[in-house]
């Protein structure tokens, strides 16, 4: 896998004359780029350096080539540049460090670093990582091979944002603004699920697009053209898919809430909707927040039996949804076969 990486091994330039030197600088220059020292990760003993933007990271070889095969081949590259250092505090003694530019982002890297580092960030510390730090976390690991903090970032990343639990609201994490709410990030949901082959991520941001309003969004539609052909496709024939399913379920009249066939309570009767094209539009256009939001419905006019029976089966309708996003996008063998031609290479 390539890392697109350079190492280069440092010359001082700083002269004799140490004594001109604020000891305080944290920023240090390397052939006319100046670069800021990482206000963590920057280890006076360290005995390698990465250079990644523009910020200089200052690390310890043993530490990353125990949980990077990746970085561990790289430091074995020839160094075959010696760039000027200028600007630096004589105390940090980097003559003859090696440095490897990388180029991926500086966030990225260090919140790798919080992890791998010992002591650096305890467990109890990572609430304050967001869906993009972890999806950054997952590109990084896994472009580097660091396999256990990988499934850590993918495991939190569904569990506390993107997947939906038994016990969590569907309508809550579709309706998040800065998440499935924004069809921006859905499109970046797709083709980071793509590019780090992690399909569970798929259904629910197909489904975000394929519903989304667009004419209460102008200007935002055109960010699908950044998906594939094959993906604009299947966002659109999942969206008739899920119509479809809908319309075959829906066809007796959605407006009319029954009672249970055997239900023997006089004060029970069948209920019809006071808003019924409200929540037949809700239902055509976003059913699984539809069907979500009529579970907190009373149902006043119906035995609590018969209140229980629509219940239950406006969770297995929302249920039975939910499970064939899939099937109604068509991921399961689009993502099989991706995960197939990338073996054969």
């Amino acid at each position: 896998m390539e890392t697109n990486a350079h190492i280069t091994n440092p010359e001082s330039s700083l002269g004799s004359d140490r004594e001109s030197f604020d000891l305080t600088v944290s920023t240090l220059t390397i052939n006319g780029k100046p670069y800021q020292k990482h206000g963590q990760h920057w280890y006076e003993e360290g005995n390698v350096g990465f250079l990644v933007g523009s910020t200089a990271f200052r690390l310890h070889r043993s530490i990353l080539s125990r949980r990077s095969p990746v970085i561990s081949d790289l430091l074995l590259t020839p160094q075959p540049l010696l760039p000027i250092i200028e600007n630096t505090n004589p105390n940090d003694n980097i003559i003859g460090v090696p440095f490897v530019e990388l180029h991926d982002r500086v966030e990225d890297f260090a919140h790798v670093l919080d992890f791998i580092y010992p002591n650096a960030l305890p467990a109890a510390q990572t609430e304050h990582l967001g869906v993009k730090d972890l999806m950054g976390i997952v590109k990084f690991t896994r472009t580097y091979r660091i396999d256990a903090l990988k499934e850590w970032a993918v495991s939190k990343l569904g569990a506390d944002h993107l997947l939906p639990s038994p016990d969590s609201s569907v309508k809550v994490i579709l309706g998040k603004k800065t998440l499935y709410g924004d069809p921006k990030f859905c499109v970046e949901l797709i083709r980071f699920s793509r590019e780090c082959l992690l399909p569970q991520f798929l259904p629910l941001a197909c489904y975000a697009l394929a519903t989304t309003e667009w004419d209460l969004i102008p200007g935002d539609a055109t960010c699908i053209d950044q998906l594939s052909p094959e993906d604009r496709n299947r966002i659109h024939e999942g969206r008739l898919a899920v119509s479809k399913a809908v319309l075959e379920k829906v066809s007796k009249g959605p407006e009319k809430i029954p009672r249970r066939e055997n239900c023997a309570q006089d004060n029970c009767r069948a209920m019809v909707w006071t808003n019924a094209g409200a929540r037949v539009k809700g239902l055509l256009l976003h059913p699984l927040e539809e069907l979500e939001t009529r579970l907190t419905f009373s149902y006043a006019v119906l035995c609590a039996d018969c209140v229980e029976n629509v219940l239950a089966q406006t969770r297995t309708f929302r249920d039975d949804l939910m499970g064939s996003l899939t099937e109604f996008f068509k991921l399961e063998s689009n993502v099989t076969g991706t995960i197939e031609a990338l073996g054969s290479q």
